[in-house]
């Protein structure tokens, strides 16, 4: 069986994975590119997260992740259909806190952030992720 280098990198689409996971991904980059052109707007934040319940728990996580990540996040553009790496990994991390799989969630985060600094992420997660499934 020949490697195919290109199922090795390949991300999920956007436009294949759950609804949830889709929000996330959408909202984080319309955050970034709100925060760019100064335009950022609660209530389109809560447009894309599909409840305004949602917003400041996601921007706790949003911060929390941007003082634990060794480099800036990389996201990749609005009409891009396929995630980022990053962007995967937040997707997986906020799915392990929705099931309180705090395991899943260490292994994910354990090469790059210590154990302080991860309890804070789990802690943002799981308050996000009951405001995204409550709703």
């Amino acid at each position: 069986m020949p490697f195919d280098l290109e199922l090795l990198t390949s991300t999920p689409d956007i436009r294949t994975v759950a609804p949830v996971h889709a929000r996330l991904v959408c909202a984080l980059r319309y955050t970034h590119i709100a925060r760019q052109r100064r335009k950022f707007c609660c209530r389109e934040l809560g447009d894309k997260l599909g409840t305004d319940e949602a917003v400041h728990p996601f921007m706790v996580f949003l911060d929390e992740v941007g003082r634990a990540w060794p480099e800036p996040i990389s996201l990749n553009p609005p009409c891009q259909p396929r995630m980022s790496y990053d962007e995967m990994l937040l997707v997986d991390c906020a799915t392990a806190a929705a099931k309180n799989d705090r395991a899943s969630f260490d292994d994910f985060l354990r090469d790059m952030a210590p154990e302080a600094t991860r309890r804070p992420i789990w802690n943002a997660a799981r308050r996000l992720m009951a405001a995204l499934y409550t709703n």
